[in-house]
């Protein structure tokens, strides 16, 4: 089990409190600049908000893991089969690095269902920085599907 990362949930906190106080400090000229104000309360609550979900989530033992039948891909427990699975690759994105999970697509549909999304998804991606030690968990993750497909390619 791969937990959320501390560092991530301090840092949005630390953002929607830093966010929070820029917007009483010049408390008497609020209402000349009333639309800065709720903006800035906006985005305090944002990520705030985002914080505290993430720490229920992790107090909670939610993370990212995998077992012999597949890989959760969300912190609702939604799972990705082995079975189901194309291909799993480290991708270099804007925000940062994740963990991409390719279904073959013949699965997309029946993923689609099992998730009760109103849309496929090609690909699922788990970003690192989510994650407490995810160099560790790509590393593992792709140890353990080499396994698997050696494990299926014998059969």
């Amino acid at each position: 089990m791969y937990k959320l990362s501390r560092f991530f949930i301090s840092t949005l906190m630390g953002t929607g409190l830093i966010f929070l106080f820029l917007c009483f400090t010049d408390i008497r000229g609020i209402i000349s600049h009333i639309f800065s104000f709720i903006f800035g309360l906006f985005f305090s609550f944002v990520f705030i908000g985002y914080a505290i979900y993430l720490l229920r989530k992790r107090n909670e033992g939610k993370g990212f893991y995998w077992d012999d039948e597949g890989v959760v891909i969300d912190l609702e427990g939604n799972k990705i089969y082995w079975n189901e699975i194309e291909e799993i690759k480290m991708v270099k994105g804007r925000i940062g690095k994740s963990t991409v999970i390719y279904p073959h697509y013949t699965n997309h549909e029946k993923i689609r269902i099992r998730r009760k999304k109103k849309m496929q998804t090609p690909a699922h991606s788990i970003d690192w920085f989510l994650i407490e030690k995810p160099k560790e968990f790509h590393k593992n993750l792709m140890k353990f599907w080499e396994e698997k497909c050696n494990l299926q390619k014998l059969k």
